[in-house]
């Protein structure tokens, strides 16, 4: 075991009354952070804060007017690239 000097021991003492003394100081630090912080998680959210909504995209135009598989081939009707006989 390790003995120390009396006048280690106060130079001990007084390291450890400071270090105590920043830590105190910091703890309050963060405690107000901690509760500044709840306050702002509790608050309700400004509308200019809220994300729009995405503008609606324009319909795709109707069936009928799309001939993807030619059906029109099939009732008679001419089908697209093909030459009309």
């Amino acid at each position: 075991m390790v003995q120390l000097t009396p006048d280690q021991l106060i130079a001990e003492f007084q390291d450890a009354v400071v270090e105590l003394y920043f830590a105190r100081k910091r703890i309050v630090a963060l405690e107000a952070e901690n509760a500044d912080l709840k306050a702002r998680l509790a608050a309700p959210v400004p509308a200019a804060a809220v994300p729009p909504q995405e503008m609606p995209v324009e319909a795709a135009p109707a069936a009928q007017d799309v001939d993807p598989a030619g059906e029109q081939w099939f009732t008679g009707g001419p089908t697209p690239g093909e030459p009309e006989q």
